[in-house]
Formats: structure tokens, sequence, C-alpha cells
């Protein structure tokens, strides 16, 4: 697929598109009072609890499950039919004093968190994710979760000393690393990501952010995800394996599943532009030099790749030190 795929339309003109109206000019910031921490339900059942420091997302991925499904997130916040979705944010208010009461509570101890199911991790402001990572490495040893895993595409790494020194000093019940960053990489095109994805890191960017949180010694799972079309699948791969990278996750654009569909809408701009990326062939055959790299057996695709995000080393026969 190098160098063969053209892409024909901009951010702003898929968004007409696919909701026939303008997209709104600037993303509004509110407060919510919620709570930051959830019961793992759903698709989230291989984690004992949820994160989530903000309503909404920002990052204003056209792609996103999120707004497609009514239960994960306020109208308001998404509009009727996702036309909201990363335009609307609001950060949660007392983070800190929130994780400091459920650390007290014992509400984390040796619990497995997803951080975060429905917006990403790192889009939340670099000052409280920062004194988060200070309060979790303060607080006492047995009152910490088992294991913390960052959804992102973001850039973690811009904690990644604060996040390696947690990790050190924190030692997980089974075994496994106490952080785990599942790294969202879709595409090594950033034509696409930039039509596709409204506030997101370049694909340069988020290779940095691979590399630097690998050399902090942090455990990191890129997910291919959701897969696009690639220039060189097969360099960013090879390069990812210099990095030490363990295994990776692949998720193809979903329909007709039961959790965490791509939006009709989206699916619908799919068939009529890049038709190939929902074809049963095409994605085995990406599948293959995922394969011909990673091995049969450090390639897990779907929901299988979420769920082996709670335990990582199983997948890969080691244990943290």
């Amino acid at each position: 697929m190098k160098d063969q795929v053209k892409v024909n339309y901009t951010y702003e003109e898929i968004y007409k598109s696919l909701f026939r109206k303008s997209s709104p000019e600037s993303v509004i910031f509110g407060e919510s009072s919620a709570d930051i921490i959830s019961q793992g339900r759903g698709f989230m059942e291989g984690f004992d609890l949820t994160m989530q420091l903000q309503v909404g997302c920002p990052g204003g991925c056209l792609f996103c499950y999120v707004p497609s499904g009514t239960r994960l997130t306020p109208v308001a916040i998404r509009g009727t039919h996702g036309e909201d979705w990363g335009f609307q944010v609001r950060n949660k208010k007392n983070v800190i004093f929130q994780l400091e009461r459920h650390l007290e509570k014992e509400n984390l101890a040796d619990k497995t968190i997803y951080w975060s199911g429905v917006t990403d991790a790192y889009s939340t402001p670099p000052t409280v994710t920062r004194d988060l990572w200070k309060t979790l490495k303060n607080s006492k040893a047995e009152l910490r979760p088992r294991r913390i895993v960052i959804q992102t595409r973001f850039r973690p790494d811009r904690d990644a000393e604060l996040i390696a020194e947690y990790n050190q000093q924190t030692e997980a019940a089974d075994g496994g690393p106490p952080v785990v960053v599942s790294f969202s990489l879709g595409t090594d095109r950033n034509d696409l990501i930039r039509a596709w994805e409204r506030a997101t890191p370049l694909y340069e960017h988020r290779m940095q952010a691979i590399k630097a949180l690998c050399e902090a010694g942090i455990f990191v799972v890129p997910t291919l995800s959701p897969f696009g079309f690639w220039n060189d699948l097969d360099h960013t791969l090879k390069l990812l394996k210099t990095w030490d990278i363990q295994y990776i996750t692949c998720l193809f654009f979903k329909e007709n599943t039961q959790s965490a569909n791509t939006p009709p809408h989206f699916l619908a701009y799919l068939r009529r532009e890049y038709p190939f990326l929902l074809d049963q062939k095409w994605q085995d055959a990406q599948l293959r030099i995922m394969t011909s790299i990673f091995g049969m057996d450090r390639v897990i695709v779907g929901k299988a790749g979420f769920l082996s995000l709670s335990r990582p080393h199983e997948i890969v026969g080691l244990r943290h030190s």
C-alpha cells in the first residue's frame, strides 16, 4: 500500500460530510464534579477500575467509538449525532484530593486500573498528571494499585521521569509491571492523522514518545489502532523492535461487534473512500507483515489485545524487576 493511497479531504471537509455542517471554531472547556474512579464494566471487564480525569476529549478523532455509545458520555459532550465530540471538555475538579481519598480508603489497593476508557489519559493538563504521579509516588506501597494502564495517543513521556520513579518503587503482587502504556499508533502518515484527528500528535512525535518511555524502562505496548494505511509499516515495526518492544496489539475498524464499534457515519465514509480498510483479505495481509516481525504470539488482535494489557507480563513471560 506504500505511496499508493491519497488523502483526498481535510478534517474540516470530512467533518462537513459526516455532520452536514462546519465544525465548531474552538474547544469549550468547563468543569465536572464527577468522580475520577469508576468500576470496570462492559468492555472494561478485564480491569477492576477505570480512571478518567476529564469528561470529553479534545483530540477530536472522527473515528472515535465513544460518541456512538449513548451510555459512554453525556449528550452535552458528544452532541446528538457525535458532532460535538472533541469540542466539549469538562476537566474534573479536585483530582488530587479525590485520588488521595481513594488511596486512603484502600479503594485502589492491588487493583488494576485502566486510564482511561472514554477520553485520552494524556489530553489532561500537564500540571494535573504531574501531581497525580507525585501523589502516587508518595503514597504507601500497600495502598497502591497493582497496575495502571495508560491509554493514549498524546505525550505521556512528559512525565517519563516521574512514571519511571513510581515504577521502580512499586512492586505488583503478580510480578508484572506496575505501569503499562498502551500507545495508539494507527498510521505513519501525518496527512491521514490530520484528516481524521483534529488535535493529536503527529507520527514522529508519537514515535519520540514511545522511544523515550522505553528508554525510561516503562513497559510500552504500541496498539495499531484504529489501523489505517501506511507508507512503511515494516519500517515502523522494525524500529519498535529495536526499542525492545515486547509485543503489539492491533484493532481494525469495527462494526457489528458487542462494543466499541466505529461510528456508522465514519464507516460509511470508509466504504466510500477506503473500502480496503474493511476488507478481511487486506487486513490479513497486514497481519502477516506484523507477525513476520514480531511473531504469531506477539501480535494480539481485537478484544484479546485489550485484555492482555491487564496482564502483559503473562504474554511475554517476564517478571518486573
